[in-house]
């Protein structure tokens, strides 16, 4: 079987002394399941100018977590910047240049965390610069003591995507993030919200495969079947759409 190609951005950062790899055997494992082969590319001084090269056979698109993006990415507003915490402009140029070919070619995405902050961007959405101060919630959206096992409610929009995958009108839902969606760009549809409204989900219903999600699939197997649904829906759109090419 040829796998067709599904193109990633590697980064690893340092988080309270030890590494982090913002792509990992997660994700990895899940495109090898889903009968892909992922392709992935550096955050390195240089890549910008082989991405025409790396774009040749890209069959799909993930783009996962990583730091907040530059404000000077969407209209920010004054309150947002004094928010901003790391940021990295070269992550950003990389995966904004390889969404707008993904957009353009109607390849599928599926955008995870910030990855799906920075589609919402790209496509003229905005972002809060941090969820919990500016929305003033009670829920948090991160918890970086407990980060492997805290969860909170998320409610699912019926008829969506991610209500088909999880069958539920509920799911409990990790999270890692503090900025997070404030306007929805319009081609977009929400599929999930937090119960102080913010959008934890969506997707865009004209594409072959548009999926961005604020919590990770990937890091709650366990918890229900429709996390690797999510992912086995993605793998589909790609080997369909690589067919037809």
């Amino acid at each position: 079987m040829t796998r067709p190609l599904v193109l990633a951005v590697t980064r690893r950062t340092l988080r309270k002394n030890k590494y982090i790899d913002y792509l990992g055997e997660y994700h990895l494992d899940l495109l090898i399941r889903a009968g892909l082969l992922p392709v992935m590319i550096p955050v390195a001084e240089g890549t910008t100018a082989c991405l025409p090269q790396y774009i040749e056979g890209m069959a799909g698109l993930l783009l996962v977590e990583g730091e907040d993006l530059e404000p000077t990415r969407y209209r920010a507003r004054n309150a947002d910047l004094s928010y901003i915490e790391d940021t990295h402009p070269l992550k950003d140029e990389i995966e904004i240049q390889l969404t707008r070919h993904a957009l353009r070619h109607d390849l599928p995405l599926l955008a995870i965390c910030r990855g799906s902050q920075l589609v919402n961007v790209v496509c003229g959405g905005t972002l809060y610069g941090d969820v919990q101060k500016q929305k003033r919630s009670e829920i948090k959206h991160r918890d970086p003591d407990h980060s492997d096992t805290y969860r909170h409610l998320v409610q699912l929009v019926p008829g969506t995507p991610l209500a088909h995958w999880y069958r539920r009108k509920t799911i409990r839902v990790n999270s890692y993030h503090h900025q997070g969606i404030r306007r929805l760009a319009r081609r977009f549809t929400p599929m999930a919200y937090a119960e102080d409204g913010l959008i934890e989900g969506y997707y865009d219903p004209a594409a072959a495969f548009l999926v961005g999600l604020q919590f990770h699939p990937e890091r709650m197997l366990a918890d229900y079947k429709g996390n690797w649904r999510v992912w086995k829906a993605f793998g589909s759109a790609v080997r369909i759409c690589h067919s037809k090419r």
